[in-house]
């Protein structure tokens, strides 16, 4: 397999506008080691999944895309074209994180009407 995986992530990041020390932080390391990740031909899962979530992209479909698509893949990278499968891959990736998103805000939404019901108590308590 020829994927340069740190390159992948530094580009990515970079897509993002992200810098290393800022990376470091989403996935609780220095920026020293993001230099070092983007260095790196491969990462360990768990690493590769921290950053996946991190940067909002499904890294893991770079190994896919090649083993399940073959020719296709040398397509993708020259033409800039993606097959079906990376395009799905990717598109659930999204749609998995809107939906930890959606649980977040709605979580938020019913502490903060917890909030509110408190002051409202609070206030006609006072008057």
């Amino acid at each position: 397999m020829s994927v340069h995986i740190g390159e992948k992530i530094k580009i990515r990041a970079k897509e993002l506008r992200i810098g290393p020390t800022e990376l470091g932080k989403l996935i609780n390391t220095s920026k020293q080691n993001i230099y070092g990740i983007f260095k790196r031909k491969t990462v360990d899962t768990w690493l590769l999944q921290k950053l996946s979530d991190a940067l909002d992209f499904n890294f893991f479909t770079y190994y896919q895309s090649e083993k399940t698509v073959g020719e296709d893949t040398v397509h993708y990278r020259k033409g800039g074209k993606k097959p079906p499968e990376v395009i799905i891959a990717e598109l659930t990736q999204k749609l998995e994180t809107a939906k930890r998103e959606l649980a977040d805000l709605r979580e938020k939404y019913e502490l903060l009407k917890k909030v509110n019901e408190l002051l409202e108590k609070k206030k006609d308590n006072e008057t």
